[in-house]
Parts: structure tokens; sequence; C-alpha cells
């Protein structure tokens, strides 16, 4: 198991890419439900469970149902991607809580308030660029078209998810 944190901590450093993982459902069970647990835990420092719980279900189905399209002409590329995506945002996201933690709070100053904003837009950029990254490997295409996919990945991710939020708040 400390060979794949490794590896996956090269993927979050553009070192190694989503091949160099197994292809194993094993693993990719497994890092589902610790992507899971992280997500849930981070999104209830924001929200309250209920939404995090629904933010975190809905953002691993759509980005399970994004790879399956990314891969759709190599699918057996799909359990490497897949578990690659997972692994790595996990990762950031748990470097990422001592910066979301605080914005939780509401007697953060200005500046400060402005300073984990822009830590959080970094990790952000961050996934982005790794996402882009494991894209490119998947499709065998430039770091550049990748990148281009992650955005609008991020950009669908981010649109998706307000709707669900939204639509919990209405009811």
């Amino acid at each position: 198991m400390i060979e794949i944190i490794k590896t996956l901590l090269d993927i979050c450093l553009l070192r190694k890419g989503p091949e160099d993982l197994p292809s194993d459902l094993t693993l990719m069970l497994l890092l589902i439900g610790v992507s899971l647990v992280v997500s849930f835990w981070l999104g209830s420092m924001i929200h309250d469970l209920q939404i995090a719980g629904l933010s975190s279900v809905a953002g691993l189905f759509f980005s399970f149902v994004f790879t399956k399209i990314l891969v759709l002409k190599n699918p057996e590329r799909f359990t490497q991607t897949f578990c690659a995506m997972l692994g790595t945002v996990t990762l950031i996201n748990l470097i990422s809580a001592p910066v979301i933690y605080p914005l939780s709070k509401e007697s953060l100053g200005g500046s400060l308030v402005t300073l984990f904003a822009l830590l959080s837009f970094a990790l952000l950029i961050w996934v982005v660029i790794v996402y882009g990254f494991i894209f490119s490997r998947a499709i065998s295409s430039l770091l550049r078209y990748g990148v281009a996919i992650s955005i609008c990945y991020a950009l669908l991710s981010i649109i998706i998810l307000e709707l669900f939020l939204a639509a919990r708040v209405a009811n």
C-alpha cells in the first residue's frame, strides 16, 4: 500500500502517470471508499452533513462517468485512470484540510480570508494540472489538451455540484 501512495504522490508531482498504477478492481474499490470518506470529511467542514454526503457521492459519480467517456476508445485504461483521479484528489484533499478548515470559521480577518482563499485557488490549479496530466496520459495526447479537458471537467463538476446544492437548499 505504501508503494501505491508513493505512486499517487509521484502522479501529483507529474513524475509518473496512471499507467504506473496496477489495474486492480480491489484497489479501485478501496480508493472509492477512502475518497468518499475524505471528501465527506472535508465537505462537512463547510456544509451540513447531508450536503457534504450528497456532494461527495455526486462528485464520485461524475468522476466515474467522465472517466468512462474519456477512455471510451481505450476501456482498458479506465481502472488506472479512475484510480489515479481518486487517489490524487484524495491526497490533495488531505493536504488542503488545513486551508479549508480556517475558511469555515467566521472569525477570520479579511487578510487571512484572502490568504486562505488564494491557497485554496492554488490547490484548485494543482488539481486541474494533475488531472490534465492524468487525462493526457490516458488518451495519449499532449499535456495542454489534457489540461483543457481538465478545465472543462472542473467547470462541469462545479456546475453539477452547485445544481445539487441549490436543489438541496431549495427543499
